[in-house]
């Protein structure tokens, strides 16, 4: 795999540049290395899965927010395939909870962390108020931000011998990667037509997205 996120000619780069401390905090939080090396307690990583699965319903509807921001017709197509690929990952979920033996009634009446719904809400209000460069900018955190945690522990000596190692497998993988390789490159494309004025304030945006979602890892160590 090659390392796509050091990259320092992309507009991802230049983001998480403007507030390395933040993001090292996020990528580097205690929850990952303590699933990483084995010490995250089983109940902290099912109270995550839970959570993660609230967390992916609020997703689809940011992402359906995204159609109607869309410009133009290939701008639909890229959010709507973004949509059918969520809507596999919640099934896929569900079938994870099954193996952690999680009732997936419970996952019906989930008591939602305020660090959780802080994220996609905040998201939710940019682009409500702004367009798809403010929200894939935002979720570019939780969207590339997974792809770069899961290639940072695959790097990690005997990852694989965590009983977590099907997580880090599912985020360091060539299909995720090339996800995040996809929003990395879209996420230039959204810029073309943007203005120094706007780009402050789109980084001033990644880093609360980023916090928040630093925040949401203190949920579940």
């Amino acid at each position: 795999m090659v390392n796509i996120y050091n990259n320092k000619r992309t507009f991802f780069y230049k983001l998480k540049s403007s507030c390395k401390k933040e993001w090292s905090e996020y990528t580097n939080h205690k929850f990952l290395s303590d699933l990483v090396s084995n010490k995250l307690p089983d109940k902290n990583f099912k109270n995550y899965l839970v959570q993660d699965y609230v967390f992916l319903q609020q997703f689809l509807k940011i992402l359906a927010l995204s159609v109607y921001k869309s410009n133009n017709f290939e701008e639909i197509n890229r959010s709507v395939n973004f949509i059918k690929g969520i809507d596999h990952e919640i099934k896929l979920h569900i079938n994870y909870c099954k193996k952690w033996k999680i009732p997936l009634k419970s996952l019906n009446n989930i008591v939602v962390e305020k660090a959780n719904s802080a994220y996609t809400n905040y998201v939710l209000r940019m682009g409500k108020n702004g367009d798809n460069l403010d929200i894939f900018s935002c979720l570019s955190v939780c969207i590339i931000g997974y792809g770069e945690i899961g290639f940072n522990l695959s790097k990690i000596k005997n990852w694989k011998k965590s009983k977590y190692s099907s997580w880090i497998k599912m985020y360091s993988s060539k299909e995720y990667q090339q996800v995040a390789k996809d929003n990395i490159d879209y996420l230039d494309a959204l810029l073309k037509n943007s203005t120094d004025k706007k780009l402050n304030m789109l980084k001033r945006n990644f880093k609360k997205s980023t916090v928040l979602e630093r925040n949401f890892w203190e949920c579940f160590v």
